[in-house]
Protein backbone atom coordinates (compact mmCIF):
# COMPACT_ATOMS: atom_id res chain seq x y z
CA UNK A 1 0.00 0.00 0.00
CA UNK A 2 1.05 3.42 -0.90
CA UNK A 3 3.18 4.72 1.65
CA UNK A 4 1.96 8.45 0.73
CA UNK A 5 -1.52 7.39 1.75
CA UNK A 6 -2.89 9.05 4.75
CA UNK A 7 -4.62 6.45 7.76
CA UNK A 8 -7.77 8.03 6.87
CA UNK A 9 -7.05 7.42 3.17
CA UNK A 10 -5.88 4.34 3.68
CA UNK A 11 -8.99 2.88 5.50
CA UNK A 12 -11.21 4.40 3.11
CA UNK A 13 -8.89 2.19 0.13
CA UNK A 14 -9.61 -1.03 2.24
CA UNK A 15 -13.42 -0.60 2.44
CA UNK A 16 -13.76 0.16 -0.70
CA UNK A 17 -12.08 -2.66 -1.79
CA UNK A 18 -14.35 -4.88 0.39
CA UNK A 19 -17.25 -3.40 -0.39
CA UNK A 20 -16.01 -4.19 -4.58
CA UNK A 21 -15.49 -8.24 -3.26
CA UNK A 22 -19.47 -8.03 -2.71
CA UNK A 23 -22.27 -6.36 -0.62
CA UNK A 24 -24.18 -9.43 0.12
CA UNK A 25 -23.33 -11.48 3.32
CA UNK A 26 -22.30 -15.15 2.29
CA UNK A 27 -24.22 -17.09 4.35
CA UNK A 28 -27.87 -14.64 4.94
CA UNK A 29 -27.94 -12.63 2.02
CA UNK A 30 -27.89 -9.64 3.52
CA UNK A 31 -26.33 -6.43 2.29
CA UNK A 32 -22.71 -6.16 4.45
CA UNK A 33 -22.31 -3.36 7.25
CA UNK A 34 -20.72 -0.97 4.55
CA UNK A 35 -23.93 -0.86 2.76
CA UNK A 36 -25.54 0.27 5.58
CA UNK A 37 -23.32 2.71 6.99
CA UNK A 38 -23.24 4.34 3.51
CA UNK A 39 -26.70 4.62 3.56
CA UNK A 40 -26.63 6.20 7.06
CA UNK A 41 -24.16 8.50 6.08
CA UNK A 42 -26.15 9.83 3.24
CA UNK A 43 -29.07 10.28 4.94
CA UNK A 44 -27.37 12.51 8.09
CA UNK A 45 -25.05 14.18 5.79
CA UNK A 46 -26.49 14.71 2.43
CA UNK A 47 -30.48 14.62 2.89
CA UNK A 48 -30.08 15.96 6.55
CA UNK A 49 -32.50 13.68 7.70
CA UNK A 50 -32.79 12.01 11.41
CA UNK A 51 -32.06 8.02 11.19
CA UNK A 52 -32.50 5.21 14.25
CA UNK A 53 -29.99 2.54 14.28
CA UNK A 54 -31.10 -0.81 15.90
CA UNK A 55 -28.47 -3.17 17.39
CA UNK A 56 -29.93 -7.20 17.25
CA UNK A 57 -28.61 -9.71 19.16
CA UNK A 58 -29.54 -13.56 19.23
CA UNK A 59 -29.50 -14.40 23.03
CA UNK A 60 -27.77 -17.34 24.00
CA UNK A 61 -26.97 -17.79 20.05
CA UNK A 62 -23.80 -19.62 20.89
CA UNK A 63 -25.12 -21.74 23.61
CA UNK A 64 -27.54 -23.43 21.23
CA UNK A 65 -24.72 -23.31 18.29
CA UNK A 66 -22.65 -25.53 20.34
CA UNK A 67 -25.82 -27.58 21.50
CA UNK A 68 -25.89 -29.70 18.06
CA UNK A 69 -22.92 -31.14 16.16
CA UNK A 70 -24.33 -30.26 12.51
CA UNK A 71 -25.27 -26.85 10.72
CA UNK A 72 -28.15 -25.74 13.01
CA UNK A 73 -26.41 -22.98 13.94
CA UNK A 74 -26.52 -21.48 10.13
CA UNK A 75 -29.83 -22.26 9.24
CA UNK A 76 -30.82 -20.58 12.88
CA UNK A 77 -28.96 -17.67 11.56
CA UNK A 78 -30.67 -17.60 8.22
CA UNK A 79 -34.19 -18.31 9.48
CA UNK A 80 -33.72 -15.45 11.85
CA UNK A 81 -32.43 -13.31 9.00
CA UNK A 82 -35.53 -14.15 7.35
CA UNK A 83 -37.81 -13.32 9.92
CA UNK A 84 -36.26 -10.06 10.63
CA UNK A 85 -36.28 -9.18 7.19
CA UNK A 86 -40.04 -9.82 6.99
CA UNK A 87 -40.54 -7.71 10.07
CA UNK A 88 -39.22 -4.21 9.03
CA UNK A 89 -40.29 -1.68 6.90
CA UNK A 90 -40.39 -1.49 3.11
CA UNK A 91 -37.75 1.60 3.54
CA UNK A 92 -35.68 -0.18 6.06
CA UNK A 93 -32.42 -1.63 5.79
CA UNK A 94 -31.10 -4.65 7.32
CA UNK A 95 -27.70 -6.12 7.46
CA UNK A 96 -25.32 -8.66 9.02
CA UNK A 97 -22.76 -7.46 11.37
CA UNK A 98 -21.37 -10.61 12.30
CA UNK A 99 -22.13 -13.67 14.17
CA UNK A 100 -25.67 -13.70 15.79
CA UNK A 101 -25.75 -9.92 15.31
CA UNK A 102 -28.07 -7.74 12.56
CA UNK A 103 -28.23 -3.93 11.91
CA UNK A 104 -31.03 -2.06 10.90
CA UNK A 105 -31.31 1.19 9.74
CA UNK A 106 -34.50 3.18 9.54
CA UNK A 107 -34.08 6.61 8.04
CA UNK A 108 -36.60 9.48 8.56
CA UNK A 109 -37.23 7.42 12.23
CA UNK A 110 -37.59 8.80 15.91
CA UNK A 111 -37.14 7.45 18.72
CA UNK A 112 -41.46 6.09 18.91
CA UNK A 113 -41.33 4.78 15.41
CA UNK A 114 -37.56 2.84 15.89
CA UNK A 115 -39.23 1.77 19.30
CA UNK A 116 -42.12 0.11 17.29
CA UNK A 117 -40.06 -2.09 14.60
CA UNK A 118 -37.63 -3.30 17.58
CA UNK A 119 -40.83 -4.08 20.09
CA UNK A 120 -42.14 -6.12 17.11
CA UNK A 121 -38.95 -7.90 15.97
CA UNK A 122 -38.63 -9.16 20.29
CA UNK A 123 -42.39 -10.09 20.13
CA UNK A 124 -42.62 -11.99 16.73
CA UNK A 125 -39.80 -13.77 17.91
CA UNK A 126 -41.20 -15.01 21.24
CA UNK A 127 -42.43 -17.61 18.47
CA UNK A 128 -40.20 -20.58 17.72
CA UNK A 129 -38.47 -20.86 14.37
CA UNK A 130 -38.57 -23.86 11.93
CA UNK A 131 -34.95 -24.20 11.37
CA UNK A 132 -35.60 -27.56 9.00
CA UNK A 133 -38.15 -27.67 6.52
CA UNK A 134 -37.49 -31.28 5.79
CA UNK A 135 -37.83 -32.75 9.05
CA UNK A 136 -40.08 -30.12 11.18
CA UNK A 137 -37.32 -28.65 13.40
CA UNK A 138 -37.80 -25.99 15.39
CA UNK A 139 -35.79 -24.09 18.19
CA UNK A 140 -37.12 -21.14 20.15
CA UNK A 141 -33.95 -18.33 20.96
CA UNK A 142 -35.23 -15.03 21.48
CA UNK A 143 -33.59 -11.60 20.74
CA UNK A 144 -32.30 -8.18 22.40
CA UNK A 145 -32.12 -4.86 20.24
CA UNK A 146 -30.39 -1.44 21.33
CA UNK A 147 -31.43 1.19 19.62
CA UNK A 148 -29.86 4.81 18.94
CA UNK A 149 -31.16 7.76 17.47
CA UNK A 150 -28.57 10.71 15.57
CA UNK A 151 -30.68 13.72 14.43
CA UNK A 152 -29.21 15.87 11.43
CA UNK A 153 -28.31 19.50 12.88
CA UNK A 154 -28.74 18.82 16.15
CA UNK A 155 -26.46 15.81 16.72
CA UNK A 156 -22.41 15.86 15.31
CA UNK A 157 -22.68 12.12 14.92
CA UNK A 158 -21.02 10.01 12.37
CA UNK A 159 -22.51 6.77 11.68
CA UNK A 160 -19.61 4.98 13.45
CA UNK A 161 -20.53 6.88 16.64
CA UNK A 162 -24.39 5.90 16.40
CA UNK A 163 -23.14 2.59 15.83
CA UNK A 164 -21.28 2.59 19.08
CA UNK A 165 -24.11 3.70 20.82
CA UNK A 166 -26.77 1.14 19.38
CA UNK A 167 -23.96 -1.46 20.40
CA UNK A 168 -23.69 -0.11 24.12
CA UNK A 169 -27.62 -0.36 24.28
CA UNK A 170 -27.54 -3.52 23.02
CA UNK A 171 -25.02 -4.73 25.88
CA UNK A 172 -27.51 -3.01 27.81
CA UNK A 173 -30.33 -4.80 27.10
CA UNK A 174 -28.68 -8.34 27.40
CA UNK A 175 -27.34 -7.00 30.83
CA UNK A 176 -30.97 -7.09 31.88
CA UNK A 177 -31.96 -10.41 30.99
CA UNK A 178 -32.06 -10.06 27.29
CA UNK A 179 -35.65 -10.60 25.23
CA UNK A 180 -36.46 -7.36 25.39
CA UNK A 181 -35.46 -3.31 24.12
CA UNK A 182 -32.77 -0.40 25.39
CA UNK A 183 -32.66 2.44 24.27
CA UNK A 184 -29.35 4.87 24.11
CA UNK A 185 -28.62 7.12 26.66
CA UNK A 186 -25.54 8.85 27.77
CA UNK A 187 -25.89 8.23 31.21
CA UNK A 188 -25.58 4.03 30.35
CA UNK A 189 -21.77 5.09 29.26
CA UNK A 190 -21.19 4.73 32.72
CA UNK A 191 -22.61 1.20 32.86
CA UNK A 192 -21.05 0.05 29.80
CA UNK A 193 -17.42 1.37 31.59
CA UNK A 194 -18.40 -0.27 34.48
CA UNK A 195 -19.04 -3.47 32.85
CA UNK A 196 -15.95 -3.62 30.61
CA UNK A 197 -14.07 -3.05 33.89
CA UNK A 198 -16.15 -6.13 35.60
CA UNK A 199 -15.68 -8.07 32.82
CA UNK A 200 -12.01 -7.65 33.01
CA UNK A 201 -11.43 -7.88 36.60
CA UNK A 202 -13.42 -11.22 36.48
CA UNK A 203 -10.71 -12.91 34.14
CA UNK A 204 -7.50 -11.80 36.51
CA UNK A 205 -10.00 -12.81 39.69
CA UNK A 206 -10.02 -16.43 38.11
CA UNK A 207 -6.42 -16.40 37.49
CA UNK A 208 -5.74 -15.33 41.22
CA UNK A 209 -8.27 -16.95 43.73
CA UNK A 210 -10.26 -13.95 44.57
CA UNK A 211 -13.23 -16.30 44.85
CA UNK A 212 -15.00 -17.59 48.20
CA UNK A 213 -17.96 -19.75 48.60
CA UNK A 214 -20.63 -19.27 51.48
CA UNK A 215 -22.76 -21.86 53.01
CA UNK A 216 -26.16 -21.56 53.69
CA UNK A 217 -28.08 -24.09 55.90
CA UNK A 218 -30.64 -26.07 54.78
CA UNK A 219 -33.20 -27.83 57.51
CA UNK A 220 -35.30 -29.86 57.52
CA UNK A 221 -38.95 -28.45 59.00
CA UNK A 222 -40.46 -31.35 60.63
CA UNK A 223 -37.94 -31.47 63.16
CA UNK A 224 -35.56 -29.05 62.60
CA UNK A 225 -32.60 -31.16 61.56
CA UNK A 226 -29.63 -30.27 59.27
CA UNK A 227 -30.12 -31.72 55.56
CA UNK A 228 -27.74 -29.68 53.55
CA UNK A 229 -26.09 -26.74 52.68
CA UNK A 230 -26.52 -24.45 49.28
CA UNK A 231 -22.75 -23.29 47.77
CA UNK A 232 -22.59 -19.65 47.22
CA UNK A 233 -19.94 -17.89 44.85
CA UNK A 234 -18.76 -14.69 46.50
CA UNK A 235 -16.11 -12.35 44.95
CA UNK A 236 -13.81 -10.24 46.98
CA UNK A 237 -12.27 -8.07 44.95
CA UNK A 238 -9.05 -6.17 45.69
CA UNK A 239 -9.76 -2.53 47.09
CA UNK A 240 -13.28 -3.06 45.90
CA UNK A 241 -14.37 -5.46 48.83
CA UNK A 242 -17.46 -7.70 48.14
CA UNK A 243 -18.96 -7.86 44.66
CA UNK A 244 -22.58 -8.48 44.81
CA UNK A 245 -23.26 -11.88 43.08
CA UNK A 246 -26.23 -9.81 40.49
CA UNK A 247 -22.96 -7.34 39.45
CA UNK A 248 -20.49 -10.26 38.40
CA UNK A 249 -22.77 -13.12 37.40
CA UNK A 250 -24.40 -11.91 34.27
CA UNK A 251 -21.13 -10.52 33.14
CA UNK A 252 -19.71 -14.18 33.64
CA UNK A 253 -22.86 -15.73 31.62
CA UNK A 254 -22.75 -13.31 28.94
CA UNK A 255 -18.39 -13.99 28.55
CA UNK A 256 -18.43 -17.16 29.13
CA UNK A 257 -16.44 -16.99 32.21
CA UNK A 258 -19.57 -18.92 34.23
CA UNK A 259 -17.77 -21.97 33.04
CA UNK A 260 -14.58 -22.28 34.60
CA UNK A 261 -16.33 -19.98 37.32
CA UNK A 262 -18.84 -23.09 37.78
CA UNK A 263 -16.17 -25.89 37.39
CA UNK A 264 -14.36 -23.54 40.20
CA UNK A 265 -17.36 -23.79 42.69
CA UNK A 266 -18.23 -27.24 42.10
CA UNK A 267 -14.71 -28.60 42.69
CA UNK A 268 -14.75 -26.28 45.81
CA UNK A 269 -18.17 -27.01 46.96
CA UNK A 270 -17.13 -30.77 47.08
CA UNK A 271 -13.71 -30.47 48.41
CA UNK A 272 -15.24 -28.70 51.41
CA UNK A 273 -18.35 -31.15 51.81
CA UNK A 274 -15.59 -34.49 51.91
CA UNK A 275 -13.55 -31.66 54.85
CA UNK A 276 -17.07 -31.56 56.60
CA UNK A 277 -17.74 -35.65 56.03
CA UNK A 278 -13.97 -36.84 57.30
CA UNK A 279 -14.40 -34.87 60.02
CA UNK A 280 -17.84 -35.92 61.42
CA UNK A 281 -19.67 -32.24 60.95
CA UNK A 282 -22.19 -33.68 59.21
CA UNK A 283 -25.01 -36.46 58.81
CA UNK A 284 -24.22 -39.03 56.98
CA UNK A 285 -27.12 -37.90 54.41
CA UNK A 286 -25.96 -34.42 53.99
CA UNK A 287 -25.54 -32.93 50.86
CA UNK A 288 -24.47 -29.80 49.14
CA UNK A 289 -26.07 -27.70 46.40
CA UNK A 290 -24.70 -26.03 43.59
CA UNK A 291 -26.33 -23.71 41.13
CA UNK A 292 -26.08 -24.42 37.29
CA UNK A 293 -26.69 -21.70 34.64
CA UNK A 294 -28.19 -22.23 31.43
CA UNK A 295 -24.92 -21.82 29.89
CA UNK A 296 -22.96 -24.30 32.12
CA UNK A 297 -26.04 -26.68 31.24
CA UNK A 298 -25.29 -26.26 27.50
CA UNK A 299 -21.30 -27.30 28.37
CA UNK A 300 -21.12 -30.41 26.92
CA UNK A 301 -18.32 -31.32 29.31
CA UNK A 302 -20.79 -30.43 32.22
CA UNK A 303 -21.40 -34.21 32.85
CA UNK A 304 -18.01 -35.31 32.94
CA UNK A 305 -16.64 -32.45 35.02
CA UNK A 306 -18.85 -33.65 37.69
CA UNK A 307 -18.19 -37.07 37.88
CA UNK A 308 -14.63 -35.75 38.07
CA UNK A 309 -15.47 -34.16 40.66
CA UNK A 310 -17.33 -36.35 42.55
CA UNK A 311 -14.18 -39.14 42.04
CA UNK A 312 -11.57 -36.80 43.22
CA UNK A 313 -12.89 -35.63 46.25
CA UNK A 314 -14.61 -39.65 46.98
CA UNK A 315 -18.18 -38.58 47.23
CA UNK A 316 -21.22 -40.43 45.94
CA UNK A 317 -23.23 -38.24 43.50
CA UNK A 318 -26.19 -38.85 45.91
CA UNK A 319 -24.33 -35.95 47.90
CA UNK A 320 -24.38 -33.53 45.29
CA UNK A 321 -27.56 -31.71 44.64
CA UNK A 322 -27.87 -29.63 40.95
CA UNK A 323 -29.93 -26.48 41.15
CA UNK A 324 -31.25 -25.35 38.02
CA UNK A 325 -33.56 -22.43 37.28
CA UNK A 326 -37.40 -23.12 35.18
CA UNK A 327 -35.45 -20.76 32.69
CA UNK A 328 -32.20 -21.95 32.16
CA UNK A 329 -34.48 -25.38 31.58
CA UNK A 330 -36.65 -23.32 28.75
CA UNK A 331 -33.19 -22.37 26.59
CA UNK A 332 -33.36 -25.32 24.72
CA UNK A 333 -35.88 -28.04 25.81
CA UNK A 334 -34.55 -31.15 23.93
CA UNK A 335 -30.48 -30.46 24.70
CA UNK A 336 -31.42 -29.21 28.07
CA UNK A 337 -33.50 -33.10 28.53
CA UNK A 338 -30.48 -34.63 27.43
CA UNK A 339 -28.21 -32.99 29.74
CA UNK A 340 -30.40 -33.23 32.66
CA UNK A 341 -31.39 -36.42 32.10
CA UNK A 342 -27.41 -37.60 31.80
CA UNK A 343 -26.66 -35.78 35.34
CA UNK A 344 -29.83 -37.67 36.56
CA UNK A 345 -28.19 -41.15 35.76
CA UNK A 346 -25.34 -39.82 36.88
CA UNK A 347 -26.45 -39.66 40.65
CA UNK A 348 -27.20 -35.96 41.06
CA UNK A 349 -30.28 -34.98 42.55
CA UNK A 350 -31.96 -32.16 40.22
CA UNK A 351 -33.56 -29.15 41.78
CA UNK A 352 -35.68 -26.47 39.87
CA UNK A 353 -35.05 -23.49 41.59
CA UNK A 354 -36.95 -20.38 41.86
CA UNK A 355 -40.01 -22.81 41.38
CA UNK A 356 -43.06 -20.07 39.92
CA UNK A 357 -41.42 -17.43 38.31
CA UNK A 358 -40.75 -19.29 35.03
CA UNK A 359 -43.99 -19.37 32.41
CA UNK A 360 -43.26 -22.88 31.66
CA UNK A 361 -43.25 -24.94 35.02
CA UNK A 362 -45.84 -27.39 34.95
CA UNK A 363 -45.35 -28.89 31.16
CA UNK A 364 -41.66 -29.70 32.31
CA UNK A 365 -42.38 -31.16 35.58
CA UNK A 366 -43.52 -33.95 33.36
CA UNK A 367 -40.28 -35.17 31.89
CA UNK A 368 -37.93 -33.57 33.90
CA UNK A 369 -36.14 -36.16 36.30
CA UNK A 370 -35.72 -33.35 39.14
CA UNK A 371 -36.36 -34.45 42.92
CA UNK A 372 -37.11 -31.46 44.34
CA UNK A 373 -38.55 -28.21 43.95
CA UNK A 374 -37.59 -24.75 45.64
CA UNK A 375 -40.59 -22.32 46.26
CA UNK A 376 -39.16 -19.13 45.23
CA UNK A 377 -38.04 -16.87 47.79
CA UNK A 378 -41.10 -13.79 46.51
CA UNK A 379 -43.85 -15.87 47.49
CA UNK A 380 -42.31 -17.05 50.70
CA UNK A 381 -42.33 -13.70 51.87
CA UNK A 382 -46.15 -12.87 51.40
CA UNK A 383 -46.46 -16.13 53.06
CA UNK A 384 -48.34 -15.05 56.07
CA UNK A 385 -49.74 -11.57 54.88
CA UNK A 386 -50.67 -12.03 51.10
CA UNK A 387 -53.59 -14.72 50.49
CA UNK A 388 -52.31 -15.57 47.23
CA UNK A 389 -49.04 -15.97 47.98
CA UNK A 390 -49.88 -18.64 50.60
CA UNK A 391 -52.47 -20.04 48.12
CA UNK A 392 -49.18 -20.64 45.73
CA UNK A 393 -47.14 -21.80 48.28
CA UNK A 394 -49.22 -24.72 48.87
CA UNK A 395 -50.28 -25.38 45.72
CA UNK A 396 -46.82 -25.57 44.87
CA UNK A 397 -45.99 -27.64 47.98
CA UNK A 398 -48.67 -30.45 46.76
CA UNK A 399 -47.56 -30.51 43.54
CA UNK A 400 -44.51 -31.39 44.61
CA UNK A 401 -45.60 -34.08 46.65
CA UNK A 402 -47.75 -35.11 43.86
CA UNK A 403 -44.80 -35.86 41.46
CA UNK A 404 -43.02 -37.26 44.47
CA UNK A 405 -40.31 -34.80 45.03
CA UNK A 406 -39.64 -32.38 47.97
CA UNK A 407 -40.35 -29.49 48.54
CA UNK A 408 -37.89 -26.80 49.48
CA UNK A 409 -38.58 -22.86 50.83
CA UNK A 410 -36.55 -20.59 50.19
CA UNK A 411 -36.22 -16.95 51.97
CA UNK A 412 -37.52 -17.74 54.91
CA UNK A 413 -37.13 -15.10 57.58
CA UNK A 414 -39.51 -15.06 60.39
CA UNK A 415 -41.29 -17.88 62.89
CA UNK A 416 -44.58 -17.43 61.39
CA UNK A 417 -43.55 -18.25 58.23
CA UNK A 418 -41.62 -21.60 59.49
CA UNK A 419 -44.47 -22.36 61.42
CA UNK A 420 -47.11 -22.10 58.00
CA UNK A 421 -44.90 -23.84 56.41
CA UNK A 422 -44.54 -26.53 58.81
CA UNK A 423 -48.42 -26.96 58.72
CA UNK A 424 -48.22 -26.57 54.86
CA UNK A 425 -46.15 -30.28 54.82
CA UNK A 426 -43.25 -28.19 53.02
CA UNK A 427 -40.05 -30.88 53.50
CA UNK A 428 -37.34 -28.10 53.43
CA UNK A 429 -36.23 -24.62 54.00
CA UNK A 430 -33.39 -22.19 53.86
CA UNK A 431 -33.43 -18.29 54.83
CA UNK A 432 -31.76 -15.98 57.39
CA UNK A 433 -34.09 -17.23 60.04
CA UNK A 434 -32.50 -20.86 59.83
CA UNK A 435 -28.82 -19.26 59.02
CA UNK A 436 -27.47 -16.62 56.86
CA UNK A 437 -24.56 -17.98 53.93
CA UNK A 438 -21.43 -17.59 55.60
CA UNK A 439 -17.85 -19.05 55.23
CA UNK A 440 -17.08 -22.91 55.52
CA UNK A 441 -14.74 -22.23 58.97
CA UNK A 442 -18.01 -19.88 60.25
CA UNK A 443 -20.00 -22.54 60.23
CA UNK A 444 -18.06 -25.40 61.11
CA UNK A 445 -17.76 -23.70 64.66
CA UNK A 446 -21.20 -22.72 64.53
CA UNK A 447 -21.95 -26.71 64.48
CA UNK A 448 -19.55 -27.54 66.44
CA UNK A 449 -20.57 -25.30 69.24
CA UNK A 450 -24.24 -26.19 68.81
CA UNK A 451 -22.84 -29.85 69.81
CA UNK A 452 -21.09 -28.98 72.81
CA UNK A 453 -24.07 -27.71 74.23
CA UNK A 454 -26.49 -30.46 73.21
CA UNK A 455 -24.09 -33.02 74.40
CA UNK A 456 -24.52 -34.79 78.03
CA UNK A 457 -22.84 -33.82 81.24
CA UNK A 458 -20.34 -36.12 82.12
CA UNK A 459 -20.59 -38.01 85.26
Amino acid sequence: MNAELSVRDQTCLIESELEVLGLDDALTGLPNPFYLRDRARNALEIQGASVSLLFLGLDHFKVISRSFEDDTGDRLLMRAAQQIKALIRSEDVVARWGGDEFLILCEKTDERGARTVAERIVHAFQQPLDVNEDNGDVLRITVSVGIAIATSGQDDKRPVDVLGEADTALQLARDRGGNQVALYESSIDHTASRRLDVEQALRRALERDEFVLFYQPIHNIADGSLKGVEALVRWIRPEHGMVPPDEFIPVAERTGLIVPLGAWVLDEALRQLSVWTRSGSVPADFHVSVNLSPVQLSDPTLVDTIKRALAEHHLEASHLTLEMTETALIEDRSRMQKTVTALAEAGASLSIDDFGTGYSSLAYLRYLPAKELKVDRSFVAGLTTNPRDAALVAAVIGLAHEFGMICVAEGVETAEQLERLRHLGCDLAQGYFLGRPVPADELTQAWQVQRDNTSPEPR
